[in-house]
């Protein structure tokens, strides 16, 4: 999207209503410009948890079993010690379950 001169002089106060006004206040006002001009009428959820399944990759790909690394990754992650190492443990019953197919064998 290009921003135009007329653009410049655009404030908070001038979000047509309070949604994009927080945005603005958040994100910025050329971040509530872009969504007005490239999503019009678009009604937006953004789940709470919204970058779990990425933390928990990221958590997986780095643990290297050591608490040096565990806490880190619960400070990295803003999780708390039990959470990642419930992340930890599920990951490790799902690597030891046989597979599919020898189960029916």
């Amino acid at each position: 999207m290009d921003f135009k001169p007329w653009m410049e002089n655009i404030t908070i106060e001038d979000m047509p209503n309070d949604d994009l006004k927080f945005v603005a206040q958040c994100a910025g006002i050329k971040a509530a410009l872009t969504l007005i001009f490239c999503l019009p009428g678009l009604i937006l959820n953004i789940p709470k948890n919204a970058l779990k399944r990425l933390k928990e990759r990221y958590i997986l790909k780095e643990y290297d079993g050591t608490k040096m690394t565990l806490n880190r990754l619960v400070v990295e992650c803003d999780l708390s010690q039990r959470q990642v190492e419930a992340l930890i443990r599920k990951q490790l019953k799902k690597s030891k379950k046989p597979p599919a197919d020898s189960i029916n064998k």
